[in-house]
């Protein structure tokens, strides 16, 4: 097949694909659209099987039709399967944690297909694609930077470590820095404060819900400002906010709740804030971050004050 004289251009969802579009960076626009921080990633799986693992995870956390997320999915995968047939491919991320475990994602995939060096490229930033501008954003395109073998290894590594089913291998990759993704350590470091913390069983992003309810009554969308307010670089979609907010309200040990329309904190959520009380202890965990599945009988845990691992 005859290869295209187009760019394949790859970034982290739809806002940012529309801003590449009306700022007429031409070629095929595809957005990635995964928060690979929320849910199973396990280890040894290639980008195909991996999305079937993420598809069927999502559609239990109610995001959207099972077989919609399936198709979705699949239609991304066979596109960035086609990498070949570009001449350039130029991934466009941000440096917060939803951005970079996708660059690793889709860094690792292409790896694997073995293209000649110089095709692929990476943009990176510090600041948020979708709230640029046009005249912000075009002159990112020419300061990208090719993926050398180095970057790669960097990426693949990275991702091993991610993906591990030991979480001391997310904490070494945390701890270094990866060659070409200057984003990438504190990202990381980001991600180990989603484990449940010594201080109450929360994890960071649990909390920043917790305590933005506690703060008075609101609308979600205020709710949702006050809790990314806490973050140096937010991640966390709308969507994704919800389904915490909806975890922290369900289920045994409930933290909040809805008392005349409006989310307040439970007995047991304020003996939490106060830190009289571990939610673990009244709320069984199952949940993954990356290739670790945390579950009651074998829970690791985050320790902000030596910021490692218990």
């Amino acid at each position: 097949m005859a290869r295209s004289t187009a760019t394949l251009h790859v970034t982290n969802g739809d806002g940012a694909l529309y801003l590449l579009k009306k700022a007429g960076i031409l070629g095929t626009h595809l957005a990635w659209r995964d928060a690979l921080n929320d849910g199973p990633v396990p280890a040894g799986l290639s980008l195909e099987e991996t999305s079937s693992v993420r598809a069927n995870y999502l559609a239990q956390r109610g995001f959207a039709n099972p077989i919609r997320l399936i198709h979705d999915f699949q239609r991304r995968d066979a596109q960035l399967r086609g990498a070949a047939d570009f001449e350039e491919i130029v991934l466009w991320f941000e440096h917060d944690l939803f951005d970079q475990l996708q660059m690793l994602q889709v860094l690792t995939a292409l790896e694997e297909m073995d293209l000649e060096p110089g095709r692929v490229a990476v943009v990176q930033t510090d600041h948020y694609l979708a709230s640029m501008t046009v005249d912000e954003i075009l002159p990112l395109l020419p300061k990208r930077r090719t993926a050398t073998a180095a970057i790669y290894r960097s990426a693949r590594r990275s991702w091993e470590r991610f993906t591990s089913p030991d979480p001391a291998e997310l904490y070494a990759a945390a701890g270094e820095d990866a060659i070409g993704l200057p984003f990438l350590r504190a990202a990381l470091q980001r991600l180990c404060e989603e484990y449940p913390w010594t201080r109450d069983g929360l994890s960071r992003t649990q909390r920043h819900a917790l305590y933005a309810v506690a703060q008075g009554p609101a609308r979600e969308d205020e709710l949702f400002a006050r809790a990314q307010a806490r973050e140096e670089a937010f991640f966390l979609g709308k969507r994704a906010f919800s389904k915490v907010l909806e975890d922290l309200r369900t289920g045994t040990g409930a933290l909040i709740e809805d008392e005349e329309g409006t989310l307040v904190p439970t007995a047991l959520g304020r003996r939490v804030i106060a830190g009289d009380a571990d939610w673990l202890d009244e709320h069984p965990i199952d949940r993954w971050i990356g290739g670790v599945h945390l579950v009651a009988e074998r829970v690791t845990r985050w320790d902000e004050d030596s910021a490692r691992f218990l």
